[in-house]
């Protein structure tokens, strides 16, 4: 049987290992190697010995790390990934920041809706600024008022209708339904796409209106954007597509469980 939680493992000359699967002592020592080359230990107590295995294939760190990890790069404002791997090392997880950027890159969750989605009958559709090795792109955001969450995003380096068009798809594939309103900044490339994606024929009613800085009608997107400037100022650019991407995945897919979360504690 392999353990794989982390409240079973003690440190052992800066090496996080599991306590004694035959006995429960957590003092041990190296005892040379299996055929597959991998490092045993050996029970003080009772002389078991053991092959120290994460619940990750070949990874030396566990989920909770991983996920810990992961977590806090994508939602804590101002931590990069050198200050997030030395305050990880303070927890006694020795690991490098490069570790870490591998550990956001490879990430493969999906993208988190919650199951109420049904509910979703009003969307927020607007977009932001952001710098890719110091090249202006364009982070297109559907957000729902009733369920608080993003819906769909798409990020471009283009501003025009086939990009709207995209992220309007999106949202209309997360929530499985059109809206019963649309609200945007007043964008031409918007009004277009809500009749491409929602059918010529769609009666449903949209709302249009002046920017104004957050404080009218869409100012529940406009609430997520700065969530987003806040925390990618800190970056000044990003330095590829690929990790753009990768980060804001990370980004809205914490941000959604966070809401969702949230409002099953308090509901």
């Amino acid at each position: 049987m392999i353990q794989t939680d982390l409240y079973s493992f003690s440190f052992f000359q800066g090496t996080l290992v599991p306590w004694c699967k035959s006995c429960g002592a957590s003092s041990f020592y190296r005892d040379g190697k299996n055929s597959q080359g991998k490092q045993l230990y050996k029970c003080k107590a009772c002389s078991f010995r053991f092959v120290w295995t994460s619940d990750l294939s070949r990874r030396r760190f566990f989920s909770n790390v991983v996920s810990f990890a992961v977590e806090m790069y994508t939602s804590a404002i101002g931590i990069s990934l050198r200050t997030l791997a030395q305050v990880i090392s303070k927890l006694g997880f020795k690991v490098s920041h490069s570790a870490i950027r591998e550990w956001v890159s490879q990430d493969k969750n999906p993208h988190f809706v919650d199951d109420k989605v049904d509910n979703a009958k009003t969307w927020h559709c607007d977009e932001t600024y952001v710098k890719i090795k110091g090249v202006g792109h364009w982070l297109w955001i559907v957000y729902c008022k009733e369920t608080k969450q993003v819906l769909a995003w798409h990020l471009s380096q283009t501003h025009l209708l086939k990009d709207a068009i995209t992220v309007l798809q999106r949202a209309k594939h997360a929530a499985g339904r059109r809206p019963e309103k649309i609200i945007t900044d007043g964008l031409w490339q918007y009004n277009v796409a809500i009749y491409k994606v929602m059918g010529w024929n769609w009666k449903e009613h949209k709302i249009r209106y002046v920017k104004d800085s957050g404080i009218g009608k869409n100012s529940f997107v406009e609430r997520v954007n700065r969530e987003v400037k806040r925390r990618v100022k800190w970056f000044s650019t990003f330095q590829s597509q690929q990790g753009a991407e990768s980060f804001f995945k990370l980004f809205f897919n914490h941000y959604n469980r966070r809401t969702a979360n949230a409002r099953a504690n308090t509901g």
